[in-house]
């Protein structure tokens, strides 16, 4: 029997459109060809792997293994197919990098730039999403490496970690805001308004929690409301249109700070700040192309961490980022 990636790629696209014709178009094949392909497979494997019917094709409880143990086939085989792009001719080939909103708009920019300069052949994908999905992704290698705050990661034992500097956190609102004249915070102040933050992994939550009295049931309630939003722009509008109170890190927002649109809380929380890790599998080699990433990315982090802070020069000189 013969069954080939080829195979694998055709069932893979057939259960995701669950049609002959739009599969094959995808597939740049004849819709004749890839019905005989799929039928001559089965025939080989002596099972069915999709119901026919008028309206719609559904993958069978084979077909459906065929597609779970496939599809790590399928990932390792693109993978290694990107690898030797890379390594054959530097600067060639295809990188898929993974970030968090925050890393994203602190520094991967400046990195990329970079990476650009030096390899402007280079194929840059680049998807930003919360945690969970991009350790997802790694896993099963559709990115090559990525930027998150670890502590939001269940198991790292198979993972390679390079560690960033840390960004001090902080609470913002808009001028008017009720807190915004305060010369001290705290957290039940805080939670009395629309809270408006990306996905925070537990972990995190917990460092604003000591000496508050508050436990993390009650936390994880948000009595004042809560708004998860996974874009900073959004984020910032909401906020400024609001009296909901947004977190931020570090350089983040430094020009809306300076021209007082929104102003930095007092809140004293030495412990809440970013984690932010180079993630890669332990279980490959870095082609050179992602060490040189790699080293961009480290370089990029301490740039920007060593810039001015944005934080008020009059009002908050003590909200300013020192974390080490």
């Amino acid at each position: 029997m013969k069954f080939d990636l080829r195979h694998l790629h055709q069932v893979s696209i057939l259960a995701k459109h669950r049609n002959f014709g739009r599969a094959a178009k995808e597939l740049n094949i004849s819709q004749p060809a890839l019905s005989r392909s799929i039928r001559i497979l089965e025939e080989q494997l002596g099972v069915r792997l999709f119901d026919r019917h008028a309206r719609d094709i559904r993958p069978t409880f084979f077909g459906k293994r065929v597609l779970t143990l496939g599809s790590h086939l399928l990932n390792e085989a693109a993978h290694l197919e990107r690898d030797l792009e890379l390594h054959k001719e530097l600067g060639a080939g295809e990188i898929t990098i993974g970030a968090g909103p925050f890393p994203a708009e602190l520094f991967l920019g400046i990195a990329l730039g970079r990476l650009c300069e030096k390899y402007p052949r280079l194929h840059i994908r680049v998807i930003v999403d919360h945690i969970p999905r991009l350790v997802g992704l790694l896993r099963s290698s559709e990115i090559d490496i990525m930027i998150v705050d670890t502590r939001g990661v269940e198991d790292t034992s198979e993972m390679t970690i390079v560690t960033l500097p840390k960004y001090l956190g902080h609470f913002f609102c808009r001028a008017e805001h009720p807190l915004a004249a305060r010369s001290h915070v705290t957290l039940r102040d805080v939670l009395d308004f629309p809270l408006a933050v990306m996905w925070l992994p537990k972990e995190v939550l917990a460092t604003l929690l000591p000496g508050t009295g508050i436990g993390m049931d009650e936390f994880s309630e948000m009595p004042g409301g809560l708004i998860e939003c996974y874009n900073l722009k959004v984020m910032l509008e909401t906020v400024i249109a609001s009296k909901a109170i947004g977190l931020t890190l570090g350089p983040i927002y430094r020009q809306q700070i300076e021209t007082g649109q929104i102003v930095l809380l007092p809140f004293d929380a030495p412990e809440f700040r970013s984690g932010y890790e180079v993630v890669t599998l332990e279980r490959y080699s870095l082609s050179p192309v992602v060490e040189v990433f790699q080293t961009y990315l480290i370089e990029a982090a301490n740039e920007v961490k060593g810039q001015p802070s944005q934080c008020s020069p009059v009002s908050m000189p003590e909200l300013c980022d020192s974390a080490e």
